[in-house]
């Protein structure tokens, strides 16, 4: 266990020397303004993401004013004889290690003290002292000059070193991991090899660069005042394995408060500040527990930000700009997400914001201004090319998606409709002059093509006085069945005109399936198209009405994606006209809440249930009662006049109740 006690000054006037000094910039090794702050940023935040550790069992001793008034003891200096008496308090309360965050360079006026302090330092065999290190900032190359303890006590002593950091980076935080200088080590470093640190069993391991791990916020580590250590305020198992470093805390500004605190990376935002004993018993934790950060290799870090450079510059122009927004959002968060998991599973870290925070910006805001003309262009072609076929709201889609306009489809699950205008080629003949014709065409498909595209279909041809269109295609729609269904509907209720007395309703068939979409055609012409069974049998189910006297017939597709809105009857099985495979079918009745099964969909039910069980005479009966019950009924006459075919010709050996029909 560590238990650090730190001193923020030496005694005397070593105070500038204590604190360090700052050096050039060392992040920055891409030139650019921002470079210093965004390292500082990288390595700060994975400290933030990470979250606090559990803290190694440590503690910290300080001396301040507190202390000095309840020992009647000045600050400067210290008085040695109370050292004297804690270190032989620490020995006896089973103190792992004392490490001094204290510089002793001159001797005591009486020697007696020093003698005393010197034998309590060796009855404890583990107590570490400071150095101090004043370089000379106006010369070429750094000179330094260490003063280290006097003689009697670096001979005490188990170890000794340089208690200063280095670098202070400008915005006074300790972030690299000072080892010492080629012929003095840090007094951590001196601490961790007597106590059996793997890494300072090879010395050329103390020239190697690191990076402090810090544990948590400032104060994270246990600590307790001077005065109340000496006095035994502190219950009995406190110190009791720990490692003990003594040093200094002021309050009233009177130890140099400034020249040893430094900036926590756990304050990205505010002003968070360790004293330099938390900071010197972080480092010696991270090297007795190997536990310290390593930066990756600058070739590597160049690398990155030039492969990522050229990936972003390159790759985001081909997206559109809100995708390119996604995956330069995406490249912020992957190169966090590695920047992290690096951090955390392997103690490395890197300038991770640099590739995060200003290639993937600066690369998308390139990408949108190459992409916005192009991009314009390409919209205005698919608007053109779709004007006549989508509503606006579906042709911006067509024009904000990948459209391929070139010959070709893809398969797709889609609804079909087809709709064919009842008794139009009677009035036609009746009309005879094409205007008039026209004049009623143009009535029937302006109403037919603002239902299909308020309910976001796509119109996909016009065929005489019919209507082909689809949901689901060109762009997927989850509710394409739904959304067809209730068009359907809307048009069906729209679209009972009368033309010289003809009533002019709509049929309509609605299938749901697999269907091919895309631009067929040739090289000089092609048109969108969806084709394929599934389109056939919705042409065969609005034909179908003819026969069942119908308006709206839809697939059991259909009816199962719409069951659950809209009111239907089963009208029977059918194989239809090209078809080898019997078919369920359904009419649509109307939606629920509006339209509630009657009676006379009872009726029909059973006497459809005797038909397909072969029972006539009661499928006569039953159908016969739906039409006395609903007055009219299109689908039980049809099954009337089935029901005497059979009985007629007899029912087939292997009679299922399918009905076959010949014709379209």
């Amino acid at each position: 266990m560590v238990c650090a006690v730190g001193w923020g000054l030496a005694e005397g006037s070593l105070a500038r020397g204590r604190a360090g000094w700052r050096a050039k910039p060392q992040f920055g090794w891409i030139v650019m303004p921002m470079a210093d702050a965004l390292g500082r940023l990288s390595y700060d935040l994975l400290f933030v993401v990470r979250g606090h550790l559990e803290v190694p069992q440590a503690c910290i001793v300080y001396i301040d004013e507190g202390a000095a008034r309840d020992l009647k003891t000045p600050l400067d200096p210290w008085d040695r004889r109370l050292h004297a008496q804690l270190v032989r308090r620490l020995t006896e309360l089973g103190a792992r290690a004392v490490l001094f965050d204290v510089v002793f360079p001159s001797p005591w006026p009486d020697a007696a003290v020093d003698e005393d302090f010197a034998a309590a330092i060796a009855e404890n065999g583990h107590v570490f002292l400071g150095a101090a290190f004043e370089p000379d900032l106006g010369a070429k190359a750094v000179q330094e000059r260490t003063l280290p303890p006097i003689p009697i006590l670096r001979r005490a002593a188990a170890g000794w070193g340089l208690i200063t950091f280095w670098p202070v980076d400008t915005d006074f935080g300790v972030r690299s991991l000072f080892t010492g200088l080629e012929t003095v080590p840090t007094a951590t470093w001196a601490a961790a090899k007597k106590l059996g640190a793997p890494l300072t069993d090879d010395p050329l391991e103390r020239v190697g660069r690191r990076w402090v791990n810090y544990y948590g916020r400032a104060e994270s580590f246990p600590n307790i005042s001077y005065s109340r250590a000496l006095t035994g305020e502190v219950p009995p198992d406190f110190f009791r394995d720990r490692i003990v470093v003594i040093g200094g805390r002021s309050t009233l500004g009177t130890l140099g408060l400034g020249k040893d605190d430094f900036r926590n990376p756990y304050g990205v935002v505010g002003t968070v500040f360790s004293r330099g004993p938390e900071v010197h018993l972080t480092i010696l934790l991270n090297l007795l527990r190997g536990e310290w950060l390593t930066r990756i290799p600058e070739r590597t870090e160049l690398a990155i930000v030039l492969v990522m450079g050229g990936l972003l510059g390159a790759g985001l122009p081909w997206f559109r700009p809100h995708i390119a927004a996604a995956v330069a959002v995406a490249v912020f968060i992957a190169v966090g997400t590695l920047a992290v998991w690096l951090f955390t599973r392997h103690h490395l870290w890197f300038a991770w914001m640099v590739p995060a925070f200003v290639q993937a910006p600066l690369a998308l805001v390139w990408a949108v201004g190459a992409r916005y003309f192009v991009e314009e262009r390409r919209r205005n072609v698919l608007r053109e090319a779709f004007a006549h076929y989508l509503s606006p709201q579906m042709a911006d889609r067509i024009a904000d998606a990948d459209f391929n306009l070139s010959l070709g489809g893809t398969v797709v699950e889609a609804t079909i409709m087809f709709t064919d205008l009842e008794n139009f080629s009677a009035l036609a003949e009746e009309l005879e002059q094409p205007e008039l014709i026209s004049e009623v065409l143009t009535t029937y498909f302006t109403q037919t093509t603002g239902h299909i595209l308020e309910s976001d279909g796509t119109i996909v041809k016009y065929m005489g006085d019919s209507v082909q269109a689809v949901w689901g295609a060109p762009l997927p729609d989850r509710e394409h069945a739904r959304k067809a269904t209730l068009a359907a509907w809307r048009l069906h209720e729209a679209s009972r005109l009368e033309v010289k007395g003809h009533p002019l309703r709509t049929r309509i068939g609605l299938n749901t399936g697999r269907v091919l979409s895309g631009n067929l055609g040739s090289a000089q012409r092609f048109d969108y198209a969806v084709t394929g069974d599934e389109v056939n049998l919705a042409s065969r189910l609005e034909g179908l009405n003819k026969y069942l006297r119908t308006s709206v017939l839809i697939s059991e597709s259909v009816q199962a994606q719409v069951g659950d809105l809209f009111v239907t009857r089963c009208v029977g099985a059918f194989r239809v006209v090209g078809k080898r495979k019997a078919r369920t079918v359904y009419e649509l009745i109307g939606p629920v809440g509006t339209t509630s099964p009657a009676t006379w969909m009872e009726s029909f039910e059973r006497g459809l249930a005797a038909f397909g069980a072969g029972d006539l005479p009661a499928a006569e009966d039953a159908m016969r009662e739906c039409i006395a019950q609903r007055g009219d009924d299109g689908p039980a006459k049809f099954y009337l006049v089935k029901i005497a075919h059979l009985r007629a010709a007899g029912l087939p050996p292997e009679w299922d109740g399918v009905v076959v029909l010949d014709a379209k």
